[in-house]
Protein backbone atom coordinates (compact mmCIF):
# COMPACT_ATOMS: atom_id res chain seq x y z
CA UNK A 1 0.00 0.00 0.00
CA UNK A 2 1.37 3.47 -0.94
CA UNK A 3 2.02 5.86 1.59
CA UNK A 4 0.19 9.41 1.36
CA UNK A 5 -0.41 10.90 4.34
CA UNK A 6 2.76 10.85 7.23
CA UNK A 7 2.57 12.00 10.76
CA UNK A 8 5.83 12.21 12.48
CA UNK A 9 5.98 11.85 16.57
CA UNK A 10 9.15 14.03 17.63
CA UNK A 11 10.43 15.60 21.19
CA UNK A 12 11.58 18.67 19.44
CA UNK A 13 11.19 20.93 16.41
CA UNK A 14 13.50 22.57 14.82
CA UNK A 15 16.29 21.07 16.23
CA UNK A 16 19.93 22.00 14.56
CA UNK A 17 21.48 18.67 15.31
CA UNK A 18 18.90 16.66 13.83
CA UNK A 19 19.65 17.09 10.34
CA UNK A 20 18.67 13.80 9.46
CA UNK A 21 15.18 14.04 10.47
CA UNK A 22 14.82 17.04 8.27
CA UNK A 23 16.49 14.92 5.68
CA UNK A 24 13.49 12.72 5.87
CA UNK A 25 10.76 14.84 6.07
CA UNK A 26 11.85 17.29 3.21
CA UNK A 27 12.24 14.15 1.01
CA UNK A 28 8.58 13.20 1.21
CA UNK A 29 7.33 16.29 1.12
CA UNK A 30 9.70 16.64 -2.45
CA UNK A 31 7.60 13.09 -3.01
CA UNK A 32 4.84 14.33 -2.90
CA UNK A 33 3.62 12.70 0.15
CA UNK A 34 1.38 14.96 3.08
CA UNK A 35 3.50 15.64 6.30
CA UNK A 36 2.73 16.93 9.79
CA UNK A 37 4.95 16.87 12.46
CA UNK A 38 3.26 16.46 15.73
CA UNK A 39 6.61 17.66 18.41
CA UNK A 40 6.23 17.91 21.92
CA UNK A 41 7.94 21.16 22.62
CA UNK A 42 9.46 24.23 20.51
CA UNK A 43 13.07 23.91 19.23
CA UNK A 44 15.68 27.02 18.37
CA UNK A 45 14.41 28.97 16.22
CA UNK A 46 17.54 31.42 16.26
CA UNK A 47 19.27 29.08 13.92
CA UNK A 48 17.68 27.45 11.42
CA UNK A 49 18.20 25.01 8.01
CA UNK A 50 17.67 26.16 4.86
CA UNK A 51 15.19 23.95 4.30
CA UNK A 52 13.00 24.91 7.02
CA UNK A 53 11.96 28.06 4.92
CA UNK A 54 12.67 26.43 1.89
CA UNK A 55 9.41 23.74 2.65
CA UNK A 56 7.65 25.98 5.11
CA UNK A 57 7.59 23.83 7.95
CA UNK A 58 6.29 26.21 10.30
CA UNK A 59 2.63 25.30 8.50
CA UNK A 60 3.44 21.28 9.27
CA UNK A 61 3.93 21.94 12.85
CA UNK A 62 1.92 20.79 16.00
CA UNK A 63 3.48 21.83 19.12
CA UNK A 64 1.89 18.81 21.31
CA UNK A 65 2.72 20.35 25.22
CA UNK A 66 1.84 24.05 24.09
CA UNK A 67 -1.13 23.97 26.80
CA UNK A 68 -1.80 26.49 29.14
CA UNK A 69 -0.63 26.10 33.21
CA UNK A 70 -4.18 28.09 34.21
CA UNK A 71 -6.72 25.10 35.12
CA UNK A 72 -9.44 26.66 34.31
CA UNK A 73 -8.17 27.77 30.59
CA UNK A 74 -7.44 24.21 30.34
CA UNK A 75 -10.96 22.67 31.12
CA UNK A 76 -11.73 25.84 28.63
CA UNK A 77 -9.68 24.45 26.34
CA UNK A 78 -11.09 20.70 26.93
CA UNK A 79 -14.50 21.93 26.20
CA UNK A 80 -13.90 23.66 23.01
CA UNK A 81 -12.39 20.56 21.77
CA UNK A 82 -15.57 18.49 23.02
CA UNK A 83 -17.75 20.90 21.51
CA UNK A 84 -15.64 20.91 18.22
CA UNK A 85 -15.08 16.98 17.95
CA UNK A 86 -18.15 15.57 19.05
CA UNK A 87 -18.95 15.25 23.15
CA UNK A 88 -20.46 11.70 22.90
CA UNK A 89 -17.59 10.54 20.65
CA UNK A 90 -14.17 12.21 22.97
CA UNK A 91 -16.62 11.32 26.38
CA UNK A 92 -14.61 8.40 26.57
CA UNK A 93 -11.06 9.83 25.70
CA UNK A 94 -11.95 12.57 28.88
CA UNK A 95 -12.45 9.73 31.42
CA UNK A 96 -9.67 7.31 30.48
CA UNK A 97 -7.11 10.82 30.64
CA UNK A 98 -8.30 11.62 33.77
CA UNK A 99 -7.31 8.46 35.45
CA UNK A 100 -4.25 8.89 37.88
CA UNK A 101 -3.47 5.61 38.41
CA UNK A 102 -2.38 5.55 34.62
CA UNK A 103 -1.47 9.22 34.26
CA UNK A 104 -0.84 10.71 37.76
CA UNK A 105 -1.36 13.80 39.10
CA UNK A 106 -1.41 15.21 35.21
CA UNK A 107 -4.13 13.22 34.79
CA UNK A 108 -6.58 15.56 37.32
CA UNK A 109 -4.46 18.41 35.47
CA UNK A 110 -6.42 17.82 31.91
CA UNK A 111 -2.45 17.62 30.81
CA UNK A 112 -2.89 14.50 28.78
CA UNK A 113 -6.46 14.79 27.42
CA UNK A 114 -4.80 17.78 25.96
CA UNK A 115 -1.88 16.42 24.48
CA UNK A 116 -4.72 13.85 23.25
CA UNK A 117 -6.73 17.12 21.68
CA UNK A 118 -3.55 18.06 19.86
CA UNK A 119 -2.89 14.81 18.40
CA UNK A 120 -6.25 14.07 17.23
CA UNK A 121 -5.72 14.73 13.86
CA UNK A 122 -3.02 11.82 13.50
CA UNK A 123 -6.16 9.37 13.06
CA UNK A 124 -6.62 11.12 9.37
CA UNK A 125 -2.77 9.45 8.22
CA UNK A 126 -1.31 6.88 7.12
CA UNK A 127 0.62 5.93 9.76
CA UNK A 128 2.69 7.40 12.86
CA UNK A 129 6.82 7.73 13.05
CA UNK A 130 8.30 8.36 15.95
CA UNK A 131 11.46 9.15 16.65
CA UNK A 132 13.60 8.03 19.21
CA UNK A 133 12.37 5.53 21.65
CA UNK A 134 11.08 8.15 24.12
CA UNK A 135 8.27 9.73 21.54
CA UNK A 136 7.73 5.78 20.51
CA UNK A 137 6.91 5.21 24.39
CA UNK A 138 5.08 8.49 24.48
CA UNK A 139 2.68 7.72 21.65
CA UNK A 140 2.22 4.03 23.10
CA UNK A 141 0.64 5.13 26.38
CA UNK A 142 -2.47 6.28 24.34
CA UNK A 143 -2.42 3.53 21.91
CA UNK A 144 -1.99 1.17 25.26
CA UNK A 145 -5.51 2.66 26.47
CA UNK A 146 -7.37 2.44 22.93
CA UNK A 147 -6.43 5.76 21.26
CA UNK A 148 -5.48 5.83 17.80
CA UNK A 149 -6.04 1.77 18.14
CA UNK A 150 -5.74 1.35 14.70
CA UNK A 151 -3.27 3.80 13.95
CA UNK A 152 0.61 1.83 12.51
CA UNK A 153 3.29 3.13 13.85
CA UNK A 154 7.04 2.57 14.01
CA UNK A 155 9.94 4.39 15.89
CA UNK A 156 13.59 5.21 14.90
CA UNK A 157 16.16 4.54 17.46
CA UNK A 158 19.18 6.60 17.28
CA UNK A 159 21.89 5.06 19.62
CA UNK A 160 21.58 6.95 22.70
CA UNK A 161 18.11 5.85 23.59
CA UNK A 162 19.25 2.54 23.33
CA UNK A 163 22.28 3.03 26.27
CA UNK A 164 21.84 1.00 29.79
CA UNK A 165 21.44 4.33 31.94
CA UNK A 166 17.97 5.21 28.80
CA UNK A 167 16.54 1.89 29.05
CA UNK A 168 16.62 1.69 33.05
CA UNK A 169 14.79 5.37 32.95
CA UNK A 170 12.41 4.08 30.21
CA UNK A 171 12.27 0.39 30.55
CA UNK A 172 8.35 0.22 31.44
CA UNK A 173 7.86 2.74 28.44
CA UNK A 174 9.81 1.03 25.95
CA UNK A 175 7.86 -2.30 26.84
CA UNK A 176 4.66 -1.09 26.39
CA UNK A 177 5.78 0.59 22.88
CA UNK A 178 7.54 -2.99 21.89
CA UNK A 179 4.09 -4.83 22.51
CA UNK A 180 2.38 -1.87 20.74
CA UNK A 181 4.48 -0.66 17.34
CA UNK A 182 4.51 -2.35 13.78
CA UNK A 183 8.30 -2.16 13.44
CA UNK A 184 11.64 -0.34 14.82
CA UNK A 185 14.32 0.99 12.68
CA UNK A 186 17.45 1.62 13.87
CA UNK A 187 20.75 3.67 12.55
CA UNK A 188 23.18 0.91 12.51
CA UNK A 189 24.30 -2.92 12.69
CA UNK A 190 25.77 -1.47 16.41
CA UNK A 191 22.82 0.11 17.14
CA UNK A 192 20.69 -3.21 16.14
CA UNK A 193 22.80 -5.48 18.27
CA UNK A 194 22.27 -2.87 21.37
CA UNK A 195 18.69 -2.96 20.86
CA UNK A 196 18.90 -6.68 20.58
CA UNK A 197 20.79 -6.95 23.50
CA UNK A 198 18.63 -5.13 25.60
CA UNK A 199 15.54 -6.77 24.63
CA UNK A 200 16.15 -10.73 23.90
CA UNK A 201 11.95 -11.37 23.73
CA UNK A 202 11.49 -8.72 21.28
CA UNK A 203 9.36 -10.04 18.51
CA UNK A 204 9.15 -6.70 16.23
CA UNK A 205 10.88 -6.39 12.77
CA UNK A 206 14.33 -4.53 12.96
CA UNK A 207 15.24 -3.01 10.12
CA UNK A 208 18.58 -1.04 9.28
CA UNK A 209 17.94 2.85 8.08
CA UNK A 210 21.20 4.49 8.58
CA UNK A 211 21.08 8.42 8.55
CA UNK A 212 21.29 9.99 4.89
CA UNK A 213 23.13 12.69 3.77
CA UNK A 214 22.35 15.85 0.88
CA UNK A 215 25.19 14.80 -1.51
CA UNK A 216 23.98 17.35 -3.75
CA UNK A 217 24.37 20.03 -1.28
CA UNK A 218 27.49 18.50 0.48
CA UNK A 219 29.84 18.84 -2.63
CA UNK A 220 32.64 20.64 -3.33
CA UNK A 221 33.78 20.41 -7.32
CA UNK A 222 37.30 19.10 -7.85
CA UNK A 223 37.90 18.71 -4.10
CA UNK A 224 39.90 22.14 -4.32
CA UNK A 225 41.36 21.77 -0.59
CA UNK A 226 44.49 20.07 -1.13
CA UNK A 227 45.30 22.64 -3.43
CA UNK A 228 44.21 25.71 -0.91
CA UNK A 229 46.05 24.04 1.64
CA UNK A 230 49.08 24.57 -0.10
CA UNK A 231 48.69 28.45 -0.83
CA UNK A 232 48.23 29.08 2.62
CA UNK A 233 50.95 27.14 4.06
CA UNK A 234 48.54 25.75 7.03
CA UNK A 235 46.92 22.55 7.30
CA UNK A 236 43.47 22.64 8.27
CA UNK A 237 41.65 19.73 10.43
CA UNK A 238 37.81 19.88 11.29
CA UNK A 239 36.35 18.30 14.57
CA UNK A 240 32.17 18.75 14.50
CA UNK A 241 29.62 17.49 17.27
CA UNK A 242 28.03 18.60 20.12
CA UNK A 243 30.67 19.62 23.01
CA UNK A 244 29.93 16.31 25.09
CA UNK A 245 32.79 13.34 26.31
CA UNK A 246 30.80 11.57 23.63
CA UNK A 247 32.00 13.79 20.80
CA UNK A 248 35.93 14.01 22.44
CA UNK A 249 36.42 17.36 21.43
CA UNK A 250 39.09 17.47 24.79
CA UNK A 251 40.85 14.61 22.59
CA UNK A 252 40.74 16.63 19.81
CA UNK A 253 43.20 19.07 22.18
CA UNK A 254 45.57 16.21 22.66
CA UNK A 255 45.92 15.22 19.61
CA UNK A 256 47.14 18.82 17.90
CA UNK A 257 49.14 19.09 21.00
CA UNK A 258 51.11 16.08 19.81
CA UNK A 259 50.97 17.39 16.31
CA UNK A 260 52.79 20.34 17.37
CA UNK A 261 55.42 19.00 19.88
CA UNK A 262 55.53 15.79 18.98
CA UNK A 263 55.69 15.97 15.14
CA UNK A 264 56.43 19.37 14.78
CA UNK A 265 53.52 20.58 12.97
CA UNK A 266 53.02 24.03 14.21
CA UNK A 267 51.03 25.10 11.09
CA UNK A 268 48.00 23.37 11.86
CA UNK A 269 44.84 25.08 12.62
CA UNK A 270 42.12 22.88 14.35
CA UNK A 271 38.12 24.09 13.80
CA UNK A 272 36.29 23.09 16.28
CA UNK A 273 32.12 22.85 15.48
CA UNK A 274 29.50 22.67 18.21
CA UNK A 275 28.14 23.67 21.62
CA UNK A 276 27.60 21.80 24.56
CA UNK A 277 28.70 22.07 27.96
CA UNK A 278 32.45 20.95 27.54
CA UNK A 279 32.86 24.45 26.24
CA UNK A 280 34.04 26.14 29.46
CA UNK A 281 36.68 23.06 29.73
CA UNK A 282 37.82 23.24 26.42
CA UNK A 283 38.52 26.98 26.25
CA UNK A 284 40.72 26.40 29.35
CA UNK A 285 42.32 23.51 28.40
CA UNK A 286 43.34 25.93 25.20
CA UNK A 287 45.00 27.86 27.25
CA UNK A 288 46.20 26.39 29.33
CA UNK A 289 48.01 24.35 26.22
CA UNK A 290 48.53 27.41 24.42
CA UNK A 291 46.97 26.00 21.72
CA UNK A 292 45.14 29.43 21.39
CA UNK A 293 46.77 30.49 17.84
CA UNK A 294 45.83 27.08 16.30
CA UNK A 295 42.32 26.31 17.93
CA UNK A 296 39.11 28.05 16.28
CA UNK A 297 36.25 27.20 18.43
CA UNK A 298 33.30 27.88 16.08
CA UNK A 299 30.22 27.44 18.06
CA UNK A 300 26.91 25.89 16.67
CA UNK A 301 26.51 26.42 12.98
CA UNK A 302 24.19 26.02 10.29
CA UNK A 303 24.24 23.33 7.70
CA UNK A 304 25.55 25.96 5.35
CA UNK A 305 28.11 27.77 7.38
CA UNK A 306 29.55 23.78 7.93
CA UNK A 307 29.66 23.03 4.72
CA UNK A 308 31.56 26.31 4.18
CA UNK A 309 34.09 25.10 6.67
CA UNK A 310 34.29 21.29 5.54
CA UNK A 311 35.13 22.88 1.59
CA UNK A 312 38.26 25.03 3.43
CA UNK A 313 39.77 21.91 5.20
CA UNK A 314 42.19 19.41 4.35
CA UNK A 315 41.23 16.55 6.99
CA UNK A 316 38.17 15.71 9.39
CA UNK A 317 38.71 13.97 12.94
CA UNK A 318 36.43 11.95 14.74
CA UNK A 319 38.22 11.61 18.34
CA UNK A 320 34.67 9.76 20.00
CA UNK A 321 35.25 7.74 22.78
CA UNK A 322 32.99 5.05 24.41
CA UNK A 323 31.47 6.71 27.52
CA UNK A 324 32.32 5.20 31.06
CA UNK A 325 29.00 6.08 32.76
CA UNK A 326 26.46 5.67 30.24
CA UNK A 327 28.54 2.96 28.13
CA UNK A 328 27.40 4.76 25.26
CA UNK A 329 28.96 5.79 21.97
CA UNK A 330 28.60 7.01 18.89
CA UNK A 331 25.53 4.83 16.42
CA UNK A 332 26.62 6.31 13.72
CA UNK A 333 27.76 9.68 13.09
CA UNK A 334 25.98 11.79 9.86
CA UNK A 335 28.91 14.43 10.24
CA UNK A 336 31.57 12.04 9.27
CA UNK A 337 29.44 11.27 6.21
CA UNK A 338 28.89 15.03 5.79
CA UNK A 339 32.53 15.17 6.14
CA UNK A 340 33.19 12.66 3.23
CA UNK A 341 30.51 14.07 0.74
CA UNK A 342 32.59 17.12 0.76
CA UNK A 343 35.29 14.75 0.09
CA UNK A 344 37.34 15.00 3.10
CA UNK A 345 39.23 11.85 4.26
CA UNK A 346 38.31 11.03 7.50
CA UNK A 347 40.86 9.74 11.04
CA UNK A 348 38.56 8.34 13.33
CA UNK A 349 38.65 6.07 16.83
CA UNK A 350 36.98 3.03 15.63
CA UNK A 351 34.10 2.84 18.41
CA UNK A 352 30.18 2.32 18.47
CA UNK A 353 29.06 2.29 14.78
CA UNK A 354 31.67 4.70 13.20
CA UNK A 355 33.12 1.75 11.24
CA UNK A 356 29.99 1.06 9.87
CA UNK A 357 30.18 4.83 8.02
CA UNK A 358 34.20 4.63 6.93
CA UNK A 359 36.16 2.37 4.56
CA UNK A 360 39.65 1.91 6.61
CA UNK A 361 41.95 2.15 4.45
CA UNK A 362 40.18 3.61 1.51
CA UNK A 363 37.96 6.91 2.44
CA UNK A 364 39.72 7.20 5.68
CA UNK A 365 41.54 5.56 8.62
CA UNK A 366 40.02 3.80 12.09
CA UNK A 367 42.28 3.94 15.01
CA UNK A 368 42.26 1.66 18.45
CA UNK A 369 40.30 2.80 20.64
CA UNK A 370 42.26 5.56 22.86
CA UNK A 371 45.21 5.35 20.98
CA UNK A 372 45.72 9.32 21.13
CA UNK A 373 49.61 8.78 19.49
CA UNK A 374 48.59 6.59 16.62
CA UNK A 375 45.71 9.37 15.81
CA UNK A 376 48.41 11.72 15.81
CA UNK A 377 50.49 9.28 13.61
CA UNK A 378 47.94 8.78 10.82
CA UNK A 379 46.98 12.79 10.85
CA UNK A 380 50.36 13.36 10.40
CA UNK A 381 50.75 10.73 7.51
CA UNK A 382 47.85 12.19 5.36
CA UNK A 383 48.39 16.02 6.11
CA UNK A 384 51.62 15.66 4.67
CA UNK A 385 50.41 13.43 1.45
CA UNK A 386 48.45 15.33 -0.45
CA UNK A 387 47.84 12.71 -3.03
CA UNK A 388 46.92 10.10 -0.63
CA UNK A 389 44.30 12.70 1.18
CA UNK A 390 42.62 13.83 -2.32
CA UNK A 391 42.62 9.41 -3.86
CA UNK A 392 40.93 9.01 -0.19
CA UNK A 393 38.63 12.17 -0.75
CA UNK A 394 37.69 11.23 -4.02
CA UNK A 395 36.83 7.78 -2.41
CA UNK A 396 35.23 9.39 0.08
CA UNK A 397 32.78 10.68 -1.60
CA UNK A 398 32.02 7.57 -3.89
CA UNK A 399 30.84 5.70 -1.15
CA UNK A 400 28.60 8.32 0.48
CA UNK A 401 27.03 9.13 -3.01
CA UNK A 402 26.75 5.32 -3.26
CA UNK A 403 25.33 4.21 0.26
CA UNK A 404 24.40 7.05 2.28
CA UNK A 405 22.73 9.75 -0.41
CA UNK A 406 18.93 11.02 1.07
CA UNK A 407 17.42 10.00 -2.11
CA UNK A 408 18.69 6.67 -1.78
CA UNK A 409 17.68 5.98 1.64
CA UNK A 410 14.18 8.16 1.28
CA UNK A 411 13.09 5.44 -0.91
CA UNK A 412 14.25 2.53 1.28
CA UNK A 413 11.94 4.69 3.92
CA UNK A 414 9.05 4.82 1.84
CA UNK A 415 9.57 0.60 1.20
CA UNK A 416 9.37 0.71 4.95
CA UNK A 417 6.34 2.57 5.20
CA UNK A 418 4.62 0.25 2.79
CA UNK A 419 5.73 -2.67 4.86
CA UNK A 420 3.81 -1.21 7.86
CA UNK A 421 0.96 -0.88 6.00
CA UNK A 422 1.03 -4.06 4.64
Amino acid sequence: MKVKKVAFLLNEFPTLTETFILNQITFLIAKGIDVHIFSLYQGDFDQLHSQFQKYKLENKVTYVANICHSPLKRWMEATIFLNKEGFMKNIGALIKCVNPFYFGISGFKFTYFLYYSKMYPIKDYDLVHAHFGIMGAFFSRFTKIGFFKNMPFLVSFHGYDLTASQRVKSGKLYRKMFRNAKLITVNSRYSSKMLMSSEKDISLCIKILPMGVNTRFFNSPNFPKTQGSQDRQRFRMICAGRLISLKGADRALDILEILIKKFGLKNVDLVIIGEGPLRLKLEQVILEKRLKRNVHLLGARSQIEIKEELAGADLFIYPGRREVETGRAEAQGLVILEAQAMGLPIVAFDVGGISEGIQNNETGILVPPEDIDEFANCVTKLLLNPDQRKEMGKKAREFVVANFDIEILGQRLLDIYEEVLE
